[in-house]
């Protein structure tokens, strides 16, 4: 039974596990209720993948509703928080009200007063925070913070904000749940946070560990199988591991995933083995995978179905980040149900994402763009993690390094210890960010007081205030230099203050040189043209994760004097005055290109195929460039620049739809896109009024469904505007 002798859980908890099926606790789940879960205790759970980590957050949640307050629950991915979020919703019926909160722009005022209403908030990391920066007064009325995914707080790119929603959690007093892998220092992030350690390897499906080395083209790949666990019809030598398992996983009835690190090494995996298994499927697999295929013509777009349909037809498939989000939840799901039998996969699937395999295989090196490294042994764990499903699977195994050439380079990541978690809120990027943020939210505003925040971060107990009031001396200064803040002394203290741009800048979460490039990038433009505006945001440290190949730079590089001495592109001043890294000019040219030609209407393969891209990137670079061409609108209009600001706003509705400037009213209208929207004006019909004066032709031009639906529409539009 989930109520335990020595556990009294609120009844409402009872009753609701009980309709989640939830008949036992697992042994961490056990430990953290009964290290004072719902006694408000901040407490760190570190345990194995399948472990129970998520039901210690819901349990942590309902319980702090039931005490008056509010729960917030926040993780990496918006796939995850909407995971999350569907799973939470079951607890409606008993009065529960819950909310997501993920939007691509600023946190509104209207939003904030919306999640005033609700009892739990699930969110990203990154909203989050940007929640916290405009402390709406509900804040105060929150009794939980849950953070999935904890060990993120070790990333490069997104660990300084779970630092930061942490601290911020941390000193308004509220209990901090922290649901974390395997790590290798959870005592310090414990020790960090005041809380109770849970730390568990316990999970629920057996884990084996196979050693595995490559002896040669020649010879094969050597197979140990762990002393604890030996499979007799296992041979101890194979020509090639992975087509050994997966020819039993065809006969056996379960899946293979095999990480590898670059879209093309996966892309090639999953070619390779869909011959062989092409060559082994039952007549019962094909039937399924047929109706797979039919599915997937209606899942993504045309250019993705013409490079998975051959894979997926065998039973195969890549799962990478060029992938658009619905061909890889299309993929997720079909190899869930195990009708896809083998997905090779980049490691950021193992991220948060349900996805677990009988037999998970994995490469342990990578090329780092200067020569060969290897993954660490917290990443292993983490990869390692996905291998056994509980309910279907027996055990799990792990294939540990494939591309390994001895048995102790295997040996390393079995019998090694997770590395510790570092905080990576002192590099420059991070801390310009977060000052201005801490000075804009009016939290701190002097060089003592900033001090005594950032004593609370986990960066702290490693590094000495000596070492981190220089960095943010250094911060201030530069933040000062941007035009972000100003400083007046006051009874012989300097208070630092926001400006306008240094407000605008922290709501907006974007980076500080990022508004300062669009500044410098306007002030010096009278009439420019689209490619101007695409290329200026391209350009700056918010567009740096942006995939784009050397081949494709090097390319563009022998075109760019072309467009410069037209002067159609920013200066690339810009980016030589600025010292930064993440600031690449030759980027912000080839984004710049890439968006012009979307909002042209050039067909999104043709784009795809000329820049060297995936649709997901596309994906990407379009939903980027429409939140910084907004962003970008409310800073020309914040430093007095009317003109730039409307432009940019229509640039943003442009991208946002892929259309000419022609079809901004069309597209305002429901089912109508960038090609139907172009079918209507090539036959003389250009606004909501024509759609419905000349609603015959519509229906002519767009078939009796749709022509209906969409005059329908226009009807309502028109109607409600004139009221």
């Amino acid at each position: 039974m989930v109520d335990h002798a020595d556990i009294k859980l609120p009844d409402i908890i009872i009753k609701g596990l009980k309709d989640k099926g939830v008949v036992s606790f697992t042994p961490p789940q056990l430990e953290a209720l009964r290290s004072g879960l719902l006694d408000c205790y901040n407490i760190v759970v570190s345990a194995p993948t399948a472990s129970g980590k998520t039901l210690i957050g819901e349990i942590a949640l309902i319980n702090a509703v039931l005490r008056g307050f509010k729960g917030i629950y926040t993780s990496p991915l918006k796939a995850l928080a909407y995971e999350k979020f569907n799973e939470f919703r079951m607890w409606e019926k008993y009065g529960i009200k819950i909310a997501i909160s993920m939007g691509d722009y600023e946190v509104t005022d209207e939003e904030l007063a919306r999640l005033e209403n609700y009892d739990i908030i699930v969110s990203t990391y990154e909203r989050l925070d940007s929640i916290m920066r405009r402390k709406p007064v509900w804040l105060k009325k929150v009794g939980v913070l849950v953070i999935d995914e904890l060990h993120m707080i070790s990333d490069e790119n997104r660990g300084h904000i779970v630092e930061m929603i942490t601290i911020r959690a941390k000193m308004m007093g509220i209990q901090i749940v922290g649901l974390s892998a395997t790590i290798g220092n959870p005592e310090e992030l414990a020790e960090w946070l005041g809380a109770r350690l849970v730390r568990s390897e316990w999970r629920p499906v057996k884990l084996y560990e196979y050693i595995t080395y490559y002896l040669g083209s020649n010879k094969g790949w050597i197979i140990h199988a762990p002393s604890n666990f030996t499979d007799m019809s296992v041979p101890k030598l194979v020509n090639d591991v992975t087509e050994y398992w997966v020819l039993r996983a065809i006969k056996e009835g379960f899946n293979v995933l095999e990480f590898k690190y670059s879209r093309k090494a996966v892309e090639e995996l999953a070619t390779i083995y869909s011959h062989i298994l092409c060559n082994n499927l039952s007549n019962s697999d094909r039937e399924q995978l047929n109706i797979l295929l039919t599915k997937l013509r209606d899942s993504v777009t045309d250019f993705e179905y013409e490079k998975l349909a051959p894979l997926i037809r065998c039973g195969t498939s890549y799962h990478h980040a060029g992938l658009t989000p619905e061909a890889r939840k299309f993929i997720e799901d079909a190899f869930r149900e195990r009708v896809i039998k083998y997905v090779a996969a980049t490691p950021t699937l193992a991220m948060g994402v349900n996805l677990p395999a009988r037999v998970v295989i994995i490469n342990t090196k990578f090329f780092n763009g200067r020569t060969i490294s290897r993954i660490s042994v917290l990443e292993y764990k983490q990869l390692a993690g996905r291998a056994g499903r509980p309910q279907y699977d027996p055990y799990g195994i792990v294939i540990v390094a494939k591309d390994s050439r001895t048995e102790n380079e295997a040996l390393y990541y079995v019998r090694g210890n997770p590395e510790p978690l570092r905080s990576v809120l002192l590099s420059d990027e991070a801390l310009r960010r977060h000052v201005l943020a801490v000075i804009a939210s009016d939290e701190n505003n002097t060089l003592h007081k900033l001090i005594s925040f950032f004593s609370n971060s986990f960066a702290s107990l490693k590094i000495s205030m000596n070492v981190i009031k220089p960095k943010i001396e250094r911060t201030l200064i530069l933040l000062k230099e941007l035009g972000m803040i100003s400083s007046e002394e006051i009874g012989g203290e300097t208070i630092f203050m926001p400006s306008k741009l240094g407000i605008a800048t922290s709501r907006l979460y974007v980076d500080p040189i990022t508004s300062y490039i669009i500044v410098k990038g306007l002030m010096h433009a009278k009439k420019v043209s689209e490619l101007y505006y695409l290329t200026l945001i391209g350009m700056t440290p918010d567009f740096s994760e942006a995939n784009i190949g050397r081949g494709v730079y090097e390319y563009y590089l022998n075109l760019i004097d072309s467009y410069k001495s037209g002067k159609e592109i920013p200066s690339e001043d810009l980016e030589s005055n600025i010292n930064d890294p993440k600031v690449d000019w030759i980027r912000g040219f080839i984004i710049g290109l890439i968006l012009r030609d979307w909002i042209n209407e050039i067909p999104e393969r043709e784009i795809i195929q000329r820049y060297g891209i995936e649709a997901g990137d596309l994906r990407v670079i379009k939903e980027n460039g429409e939140w910084l061409l907004y962003a970008a609108s409310i800073i020309a209009r914040t430093i007095n620049m009317p003109s730039h600001s409307r432009y940019l706003m229509i640039l943003n509705e442009r991208i946002k739809h892929g259309i000419k400037e022609d079809a901004l009213d069309l597209v305002r209208l429901r089912y109508v896109g960038r090609v139907r929207a172009r079918i209507l004006l090539n036959h003389g019909i250009r606004s909501i009024r024509d759609v419905v004066n000349r609603e015959d032709d519509v229906i002519r031009l767009l078939g009796e469904n749709w022509g209906k639906k969409i005059a329908e529409e226009a009807r309502f539009l028109i109607y409600n505007t004139i009221r």
